[in-house]
């Protein structure tokens, strides 16, 4: 009876009014519950295999933070960059050298690298043919290299490059050609297309590598000293709560079996604490290659 009476009480128009009040904060507290935590992931890959690996790493951040997140694909390295530029990234994933950069032009901070293979750190390395005849990097000089990126390509042009001066071979010694990737330059050096290639020493233990050459043929006369492997990394200015919380679900992936099936998809074995000092060792080969 009394249900009866406050139902006779609200006229249509209060009704309405009180309908159209209760639509509005929905849509408000909704429009910020929407905001979603970016990840941006530096194109490694082309953006559809990106997609499929990182996608259910997005899903799995998403379920645990329990607020929105958005896995931001571009499809070229410009692009990426120049979203990197504009901080438009909560969470991004990024070449040691660009890290270094971010670090210091954006404030971003590293938080976990990745672990591939079973190892956390890599190694950048030059590659020849075993029948090339060519034992020593003092040798290339004149010869065709073929780097597995472009100048910024950390591990595929940096390091190697690095490698290449410490054996007293600088710029214009040697002609100086680049790859789309690490793979295509470790495959062109054994199909005879370059003299040497510059990528990390792991690639040639991709199964996309081995399918295609006999690395057996390949011989590596050069390689570096292990280093950290590929960073994420947060804008420093993240709540700490929220900076902890998502660095301990990536931590905590390898524990559970569906946190291992998501880093399979995504083709790691890890993920590992770091900080910023890890990638010092970097700073240093960076420091050398491009000195500011």
């Amino acid at each position: 009876m009394e249900q009866r009476k406050i139902v006779k009480r609200l006229s249509p128009h209060r009704f309405r009014v009180h309908l159209v009040l209760f639509l509005i904060a929905a849509n408000l507290v909704t429009g910020v519950m929407a905001d979603p935590l970016l990840i941006g992931i530096f194109p490694r890959r082309d953006a559809i295999v990106t997609a499929n690996l990182f996608r259910p790493l997005s899903n799995y951040l998403e379920e645990h933070l329990q607020q929105p997140v958005k896995l931001e694909l571009s499809a070229n390295f410009d692009v990426f960059m120049q979203r990197l530029q504009q901080r438009r990234y909560d969470l991004v994933h990024l070449n040691q050298f660009e890290y270094v950069n971010a670090h210091e032009k954006l404030a971003y901070e590293a938080i976990v690298q990745n672990e591939e293979f079973g190892e956390k750190m890599i190694r950048g390395a030059i590659y020849v043919r075993q029948d090339s005849g060519i034992k020593e990097l003092e040798q290339l000089r004149g010869k065709e290299i073929l780097f597995g990126g472009g100048p910024r390509a950390m591990m595929s042009y940096i390091v190697p490059t690095y490698l290449l001066r410490q054996a007293g071979l600088e710029a214009g010694d040697y002609q100086e050609t680049y790859a789309i990737n690490p793979p295509k330059a470790v495959i062109s050096t054994f199909l005879k297309y370059a003299d040497a290639g510059g990528a990390g020493e792991v690639v040639r233990r991709l199964p996309m590598v081995r399918k295609k050459i006999d690395v057996n043929d390949l011989a590596i006369i050069a390689v570096s000293d292990p280093l950290p492997h590929l960073p994420w990394a947060v804008k420093e200015e993240m709540d700490d709560d929220l900076k902890t919380r998502i660095k301990n679900i990536l931590l905590g992936l390898k524990a559970s079996p569906r946190g291992k099936e998501i880093l399979r998809q995504a083709r790691l074995s890890a993920f590992n604490p770091v900080n910023d000092k890890d990638y010092d060792a970097h700073r240093v080969i960076i420091n050398a290659i491009y000195p500011r």
